[in-house]
């Protein structure tokens, strides 16, 4: 196994680790609004379904880098 192979699976695993405990954190959620830039999110939205909490999935959508206030207003517009 190559250096890169053992930094790839180390980044794998620290990313697999993030998102578990993530979803840990959405389990008693009464809706989930995932939102903003990248990839990350349809990975998330996999990851959610895969732990049977996608009917708590209000909405996804992509957006620019956000302020606490957007984010904040963000949340109130589905509310």
């Amino acid at each position: 196994m190559t250096s890169e192979d053992r930094r790839d699976r180390k980044f794998a695993n620290n990313l697999n680790s993030f998102y578990d405990e993530v979803i840990a954190m959405l389990r008693d959620a009464d809706s989930i609004q995932i939102f903003g830039p990248g990839e990350a999110k349809g990975e998330l939205e996999k990851r959610i379904e895969h732990e049977g909490l996608k009917a708590h999935i209000l909405a996804i959508e992509t957006t620019d880098k956000m302020t606490d206030r957007q984010i904040a207003a963000k949340v109130r517009q589905h509310a």
